[in-house]
């Protein structure tokens, strides 16, 4: 698989629909979790960041969700396999950061902030 495939199945996989930040598509319903990509990992680390949205008037779900994605990468990363190698996805520092969305008072926003390093 290619990198931007295995992030998309990493994203995907905490029960929301993923969507790299550039192709969330009109209709989409939240909760959903939006990702940066890049295609250029090869020979340096990236930083880049993933958005949790969910609607609600507390932030307790979004926050839950935060919190398994944290468990699930851990303190030490993890290892994902792809064409070529693998990818070690890593949280960044800080890790997550809550975001008002100002186009509507009811949607709570966590910014996560990870690293990709190809693995050769």
């Amino acid at each position: 698989m290619s990198i931007s495939e295995v992030l998309y199945n990493f994203w995907s996989g905490f029960g929301l629909s993923a969507y790299d930040e550039n192709t969330v598509p009109d209709e989409a319903v939240i909760p959903y979790i939006t990702y940066e990509t890049s295609d250029d990992f090869f020979g340096s680390d990236r930083s880049l960041s993933a958005s949790i949205f969910y609607r609600s008037p507390s932030w307790v779900d979004v926050t839950q969700k935060e919190q398994e994605i944290a468990e699930y990468i851990g303190r030490g990363g993890r290892m994902l396999a792809c064409d070529g190698g693998a990818i070690w996805i890593k949280r960044g520092s800080p890790w997550a950061q809550r975001m008002a969305e100002p186009s509507d008072s009811m949607v709570r926003r966590i910014v996560l902030n990870y690293e990709i390093e190809f693995i050769k």
